[in-house]
């Protein structure tokens, strides 16, 4: 049996980042909006093959590919370390302690990870790749795990695996991890394109540089601002309220960024953010005839790699077959 399920990436409507805290943790409060670009997380059961590679005796066995893409970033990247091998191995954990056999002795958890986020882009792709993983691996080894247990498991992979299990437009509190969904069937559809550069940007190396700088806030908000119910409403709307602590420093490190926020400046958009700790720039559209207008001339400009055109709030993570 194969399961494939999916998972949407986000961009960050808002994104306040405190300083860190005693276990160099940021608390973040953010929105989180997800978009219909989804990764794909194919599972199942297989006999062993001669070139599989088992990591710490997990029968589980990772590829990735991009269509149309190469993946130099994922490479050389440390099974463990990919999200997709870590949330396989915490559910192959759970079936353990349930003394539960969901496969044949020898048999390997064979889940190819299909990429259409551009990767180290601030779009959690990465975090999808687990939110699917959890979805098909759950399926395939009949845990029956519920949508809490799994955002749970999540929250220990990373901050962004909640928002791209639970879809729509979320509130995070804590460390951006403890979700709170706010969108309904009422929330219009918002339409982006999503600028992307050559070089990606690392997480760790923003936030370092981030308190470097001593841009940390003191305090977060606790709750919903009030203000920040605009995220449910018209690309005008949601456009006063974009905001990203992290955008300054990406900028900083990243020369590229300038000139591409020129190229973005110059023309009829909405408004712009930069997602996540980048280098990916959300351009916000009108409509979807606005965001194709909109990325077919800035594809062309100095200092973009590329433009993907989409649009959210999205579904959740899900299976697909």
């Amino acid at each position: 049996m194969t399961v494939i399920a999916s998972a949407p990436g986000k961009v960050n409507l808002v994104l306040l980042v405190a300083k860190p805290d005693e276990r160099v943790y940021h608390p973040l409060y953010s929105i989180f909006e997800t978009l219909n670009i989804r990764e794909t997380a194919s599972v199942q059961v297989r006999p062993p093959a001669q070139a599989d590679v088992l990591i710490d005796g997990y029968p589980i066995v990772v590829t990735t590919t991009a269509p149309g893409a190469e993946l130099p970033e994922l490479a050389d990247l440390d099974p463990k370390r990919h999200l997709a091998w870590r949330a396989a191995a915490a559910l192959w954990d759970v079936s353990q302690r349930r003394r539960n056999l969901p496969i044949p002795p020898g048999h390997v958890l064979d889940i190819e990870i299909t990429k259409r986020i551009p990767v180290a882009g601030g779009m959690a792709g990465g975090s999808a790749d687990a939110a699917a993983t959890l979805v098909a691996v759950n399926e395939v080894l009949g845990l029956d795990l519920d949508d809490e247990y799994l955002h749970e498991i999540g929250r220990q992979l990373g901050a962004d695996v909640p928002a791209c299990l639970q879809g729509g437009i979320s509130l995070g509190l804590g460390y951006g991890d403890h979700m709170t969904r706010l969108d309904d069937a009422d929330t219009p559809q918002h339409h982006w394109v999503m600028v992307t550069m050559d070089q990606g940007l690392s997480t760790p190396g923003v936030f370092k540089e981030f308190d470097a700088r001593g841009r940390g806030r003191d305090t977060l908000p606790t709750a919903l601002k009030r203000e920040h119910l605009a995220a449910l409403g018209t690309a005008d709307q949601v456009g006063q309220i974009l905001e990203n602590d992290l955008q300054e420093t990406a900028r900083e490190l990243h020369p590229t960024l300038n000139r591409a926020w020129e190229a973005i400046e110059a023309t009829d958009a909405v408004a712009s953010i930069l997602s996540g700790s980048g280098p990916t720039i959300a351009v916000l559209a009108r409509d979807g005839e606005h965001a194709r207008r909109l990325a077919k001339h800035l594809k062309t400009q100095p200092g973009i790699a590329g433009t993907v055109v989409t649009s959210g709030p999205a579904r959740p993570a899900g299976i697909e077959n």
